[in-house]
């Protein structure tokens, strides 16, 4: 496995006022949009390195991206459970999920596990559902993940964030 070697992983954000939105630049990665009324999630004392958590309220919309190097076990349902609990409570301390639907499907021309369902944070009092898919680029395990407070599955919430992620375009 060769990772790619760098100093210091580069992430900007470009506002491109005329069209209301924000695009972010990852090194090694690529770029995202998202419209306007989303904002970096960051908690103080948190390493946000390789991971970027934004928010909207009202619904709440979580869209997190993250990325580390690839390894042969990295695309396993068991494992990507696991990271994705470990990330979760790492930055959204309570979260519960349970899994509802896995399979393998094509994302940008990738090779994409793909699972859903719902999530729970007893301590917030709040729940609703997510979305996560998980590929290999560039020598990294990508995972973005979505999640919102809606609970329907075709509501305009996770709709809006599926947008988002589609506008993804890789290195």
């Amino acid at each position: 496995m060769s990772v790619p070697t760098f100093s210091v992983l580069m992430i900007s954000i470009a506002l491109d006022l005329a069209n209301k939105q924000k695009k972010t630049f990852i090194d090694y990665i690529g770029s995202i949009s998202f419209p306007s009324g989303y904002f970096a999630h960051l908690l103080p004392g948190l390493d946000y390195t390789t991971f970027l958590p934004f928010m909207r309220l009202k619904p709440n919309r979580l869209f997190f991206i993250y990325w580390q190097p690839y390894t042969d076990k990295s695309l396993t349902l068991e494992y990507l459970t696991v990271l994705r609990s470990r990330l979760v409570n790492k930055y959204y301390v309570g979260d519960i999920m349970r899994v509802n639907e896995y399979y393998i499907t094509d994302f940008k021309e990738k090779e994409t596990y793909f699972f859903s369902g719902s999530w729970d944070n007893p301590q917030e009092r709040v729940r609703g559902i997510f979305e996560l898919i998980a590929l290999k680029h560039n020598d990294f395990l990508l995972l973005i993940d979505i999640s919102t407070t809606e609970k329907d599955s075709k509501g305009k919430a996770i709709q809006e964030l599926r947008n988002i992620r589609s506008s993804l375009e890789l290195l």
